[in-house]
């Protein structure tokens, strides 16, 4: 099936898709949406001769839109660490969630002043709130996200038979060309979280100098 929309034409859809975004959710820019955004985050998923990639998120009205992205490979930490001090200067972002699997790199954007917090790897969470958003029509991606358009296109269920231990194996994303895929649940998801968890315990602004911010 993939052969065949790669190399043969045909732009039928995948079956098992994970977010199968209407078509009319692909939208042009909308004017001053950053000022009227009650959140302004971004997602990182880190790699090196995998890409590194980046998603820009904005929350209003209660849908999510995603606005930038940022796909390359064979990028040191320290270049993708720049990219992101221009996201967020570009932006006004509020917040950075990264791959928390990758804790150096973690303490890395700390120690250059980028505004990174606690990212919620819940797989099947993530995955559920964006898909519940875009069944409930609150989710949107700029026309001009097209890596982001493309892997959604893809981002499918594995094709998996139940072990002789388990008669109804877990459903599971394929893992292949998912980096703004992943960039893009760690900041829907764990800004989700985290403000609900701010209502208790609310934190204190972050500080980072360096970006001039």
């Amino acid at each position: 099936e993939e052969f065949s929309r790669r190399y043969m034409g045909e732009f039928k859809k995948m079956t098992g898709l994970i977010y199968d975004l209407p078509e009319d959710k692909i939208i042009g820019p909308i004017l001053n949406l950053r000022e009227k955004a009650e959140a302004r985050i971004i997602g990182v998923d880190w790699g090196f001769r995998n890409p590194s990639g980046i998603i820009v998120a904005y929350l209003y009205d209660n849908a999510w839109y995603i606005v930038e992205e940022w796909k390359q490979s064979e990028k040191t930490t320290a270049e993708v660490i720049q990219v992101l001090a221009n996201l967020i200067a570009q932006h006004k972002a509020q917040r950075v969630y990264p791959d928390p699997a990758e804790q150096d790199r973690y303490e890395e954007c700390k120690r250059a002043g980028i505004p990174v917090y606690e990212t919620n790897n819940d797989v099947d969470g993530g995955i559920s709130e964006s898909r519940q958003a875009i069944h409930e029509g609150r989710f949107f991606v700029y026309r001009e996200c097209q890596e982001t358009i493309n892997e959604m296109s893809m981002y499918h269920w594995m094709d998996m038979k139940p072990t002789p231990f388990e008669k109804d194996p877990k459903e599971k994303p394929q893992k292949f060309n998912d980096h703004l895929m992943d960039a893009m649940r760690y900041a829907v998801h764990s800004h989700k979280k985290l403000r609900v968890f701010n209502q208790a315990s609310p934190l204190a602004q972050p500080y980072y100098p360096k970006i001039g911010l």
